[in-house]
């Protein structure tokens, strides 16, 4: 049965969805109780054209290829674009010099290079020929990381905790010691300086995929509004230990994030605290397939003497994590007793990650589950994550999506099993700061990586 229990509804009328679709939402004054036979239509799991781009960016090559939209509006569904190019990382199984010539030549803007992965931008309507050249397994759009958040931390409230007065008295006050901070909010931080803050700071802005300045202001200048977690941090750190010299950057994707871990490594940081959530990367138990993984920065920054410090515990009431249950066997998860949906109360402006992880195979996934939002008052169907997962290298137990909220409302999560044997636990979540809670959480399963992996310490 796809429902809920009653719940507090708020009319909608429309949703920009920044992924795969933009939908217009009826305005309803009733409640679509989701009683039994009343789960909502999915429609066929739709063949790929380009079966490496993954569902959401094969999407918006279709929709340009068969003139449904302009370049522009597709990729202006996508995360992070520009123009007519979206914003994706390529994972190769080789040639990754000849990727980054044909993007080069051909409209791209390759940005971030790795051993095995380019970042780059890339025009929707070359994502088709790219994901067919020689050595690409995967293309996937970057969806951005976003503060972990919970309860802002106090300027001032660190020393009583931490005992850190006694030893300051003692003469430990951090004399020596680099400490780094990645973290996306650092409002306020140049108006602190050489009072709350050190007169001086080290810092790598990155305002744009793999292009950053060492001008403060711009690490200042974020997207949201109000948003200071990473000047409070710092102010933090500083209460504690008033004479370290501090490195802050902000990142927009893994790769940036790697850049800063080597800069960090090079300038000699020994402390970093990175207060940032990404949709999960590898099974949870801290091991990872991806070159470009959290986990394997971490194993970076470790093994370039930094001790790593990674916030963990924001998303608690975020989480959904359990065993597979299907009682009705209609394919549809169920979240709590027979209700297979999982909702949450938006605001006007809210940015929103969804993510779903399961059991299965990370060298080749081959149960197939799907991840949708609907309109938990009509149960419309809004927007679907559903990537195909046929046990071929790079295919991830793994879906998410990303959107905008324009009107306030109730969304539901929904988790389909399309093919496969069945996995013995599920993880649906967001990170997000504008979410408050999921109707059915869990008191596990919230902690994901890099906090979970056996280098990191998670606070």
């Amino acid at each position: 049965m796809l429902g809920r229990a009653p719940f507090r509804l708020t009319a909608m009328a429309a949703v920009l969805l920044t992924l795969s679709i933009t939908l217009a939402v009826n305005s309803s004054g009733g409640h679509a109780d989701g009683g039994e036979g009343q789960a909502p239509a999915i429609p066929e799991k739709r063949e790929l054209t380009y079966p490496n781009l993954g569902s959401h960016l094969d999407q918006l090559a279709a929709k340009v290829e068969e003139g449904e939209a302009s370049a522009q509006d597709a990729a202006g569904e996508a995360p992070m674009h520009q123009g007519e190019s979206v914003a994706v990382t390529i994972y190769l199984s080789g040639n990754v010099d000849d990727v980054v010539k044909f993007l080069g030549d051909n409209g791209g803007d390759p940005r971030n290079v790795g051993e095995d992965y380019i970042e780059a931008y890339v025009p929707v309507s070359l994502l088709g020929p790219v994901s067919e050249r020689p050595g690409v397994l995967r293309v996937r759009e970057i969806i951005p990381p976003e503060p972990a958040q919970g309860a802002l931390p106090i300027a001032g409230h660190g020393p009583p905790v931490h005992l850190s007065v006694l030893w300051n008295a003692a003469g430990y006050s951090g004399q020596g010691v680099k400490v780094g901070i990645i973290d996306l909010g650092f409002e306020g931080f140049g108006s602190l300086m050489g009072t709350e803050l050190p007169a001086t700071v080290q810092a790598r802005c990155y305002m744009d995929l793999g292009r950053f300045t060492t001008n403060l202001a711009d690490c200042e200048d974020d997207e949201v509004e109000g948003d200071n977690h990473g000047t409070i941090v710092a102010e933090t750190v500083m209460d504690i230990a008033p004479e370290v010299s501090l490195y802050i950057a902000h990142p927009t994707s893994r790769g940036d994030q790697i850049r800063i871990v080597d800069w960090m490594v090079s300038e000699g940081v020994s402390v970093l605290n990175r207060s940032l959530v990404s949709i999960p990367d590898g099974p949870g138990d801290g091991t990872y397939t991806q070159t470009d993984s959290p986990l394997k920065n971490v194993d970076r920054a470790v093994d370039g003497g930094i001790i790593w410090v990674n916030g963990a515990g924001n998303s608690a009431r975020k989480t959904w994590f359990g065993e597979y249950s299907d009682a009705d066997r209609d394919g549809w998860i169920e979240f709590d007793g027979p209700y297979e949906l999982n909702s949450m109360d938006l605001e006007v402006g809210d940015q929103v990650t969804v993510y779903l992880r399961w059991d299965d195979s990370w060298a080749g996934a081959n149960r197939d589950l799907g991840l949708y939002l609907f309109d938990s008052v009509t149960l419309e169907l809004l927007l679907a994550s559903d990537d195909p997962q046929l046990g071929r290298a790079r295919e991830y137990p793994i879906e998410g999506m990303r959107f905008t909220v324009l009107v306030a409302g109730e969304y539901g999560i929904g988790v389909r099993h399309r093919r496969g044997d069945v996995p013995q636990w599920i993880q649906v979540g967001t990170n997000s700061v504008d979410v408050s809670r999921l109707e059915y959480y869990t008191s596990n399963g919230s902690i994901t990586s890099p906090a979970e992996g056996n280098r990191a310490i998670a606070s």
